[in-house]
């Protein structure tokens, strides 16, 4: 099993994550909530989202083990608790995705989403409260097996770019089974016409937000609190709390045409390459100043 997962490290990673997950979802997708082939009534999607999270990072954890041992295991650990990082990286990671999406908003319906929230700030405070909890739960976790694992593997082998389009598919594939159970990816069940169009929203739609991620990764100095926080913050950006209170007359695509804008905006500043090699550069930088020294 070793020597297998030292050759095919993503390959094992993946056949744990699926095969855990296969096991978790199948309850809420046989359920009422999902097929209705077991006569079930489940709470809500929630409770497998988490243990799905929690799966995640255990696979990493695992295979990074098998892998490469206990030094695999030490560095993942650093990266997944990597907050040591300018304080400046947080409010970034938090607010730029929902900024991006209230601009957006405001373009198309005009003024009216930042009148909302003038008028009744709270929301934005309980919104932001519920970003850091999803951070602390979920989303910390999935980036720590997406980010500080595959995106890690990947990038040496595909490059920063491809990195990014082959983790937004490999996450898009375990959040399948949530587009045929209820309150998966939307809060009712989807219907078989819109089906297309939430594969495109796993598939397609978030590479450009998976790119800014990237970006943030490299540059933060390769943190997964970081990712984690900024993967929270589309939550809050996408989610049902925030533009639907703000601008429910805005189409939730122009927000992904606003992710997409600013995704375009990283290639173009960063010549594509998206920070990778940033830290490795830094790192040395240091070695050489400490051996001067």
């Amino acid at each position: 099993m070793r020597s297998l997962a030292h050759r095919h490290p993503i390959g094992t990673f993946l056949a744990f994550v699926y095969s855990a997950t296969a096991l978790i979802f199948a309850v809420p997708f046989l359920s009422k909530a999902g097929i209705g082939v077991i006569d079930l009534e489940l709470p809500g999607a929630a409770p497998f989202i988490l243990l799905s999270a929690i799966s995640l990072v255990v696979s990493a954890f695992v295979a990074t083990a098998l892998a490469d041992g206990r030094s695999g295991v030490r560095d993942l650990r650093k990266r997944v608790f990597h907050f040591r990082v300018r304080p400046t990286w947080y409010p970034i990671a938090l607010f730029a995705l929902p900024a991006v999406a209230l601009a957006t908003a405001a373009l198309v319906s005009g003024g009216a989403p930042l009148a909302a929230i003038a008028a009744d700030p709270a929301i934005l405070v309980g919104v932001v409260l519920g970003a850091i909890v999803a951070f602390a739960l979920v989303n910390w976790w999935e980036e720590a097996a997406w980010t500080g694992f595959a995106l890690e593997r990947l990038q040496p082998r595909l490059g920063p770019i491809g990195a990014s389009v082959v983790t937004t598919w490999l996450q898009a594939l375990i959040h399948l089974p949530l587009v045929f159970i209820a309150g998966g990816v939307t809060d009712g069940r989807v219907s078989a016409e819109l089906v297309p169009f939430y594969l495109v929203a796993l598939f397609v739609l978030p590479i450009p937000v998976r790119i800014a991620l990237t970006w943030l990764y490299n540059a933060s100095g390769r943190s997964v609190p970081v990712v984690g926080l900024a993967h929270a913050g589309l939550g809050v950006a996408a989610g049902s709390a925030f533009l639907p209170a703000f601008a429910p007359g805005v189409d939730p695509v122009w927000v992904y045409a606003g992710f997409a804008v600013v995704g375009i905006g990283i290639l173009a500043i960063t010549r594509g390459r998206l920070g990778f090699g940033q830290t490795e550069q830094t790192d040395r930088t240091r070695a050489e100043v400490a051996v001067a020294a």
